[in-house]
């Protein structure tokens, strides 16, 4: 199994987010970061996130990449670093 696929099994939006101190509201919904949101629009399932206000939307790496600015490659290291994948 790859470095992917590792983190992929082992991490969800929510163990991301978590991470973040975001407060993750009842039917795990929580403010949009990409946005400036009032009210949670963001709805976090297992396998993806998807914002109901800006239409953002994807896994783990969208996710942490895009909320860190950083592109694939960097998002794959940063996030297994945090994890203790190896």
């Amino acid at each position: 199994m790859n470095l992917y696929e590792q983190l992929k099994n082992q991490l969800t939006p929510k163990h991301v987010t978590e991470r973040y101190g975001t407060s993750i509201h009842r039917g795990d919904m929580i403010c949009c970061p990409f946005h400036d949101d009032k009210t949670p629009s963001m709805k976090l399932y297992d396998d993806h996130f998807y914002c109901f206000g800006c239409q953002a939307s994807g896994d783990i790496f969208d996710f942490y990449g895009r909320l860190n600015g950083l592109d694939f490659k960097e998002t794959l290291e940063q996030l297994a670093e945090e994890a203790g994948v190896t």
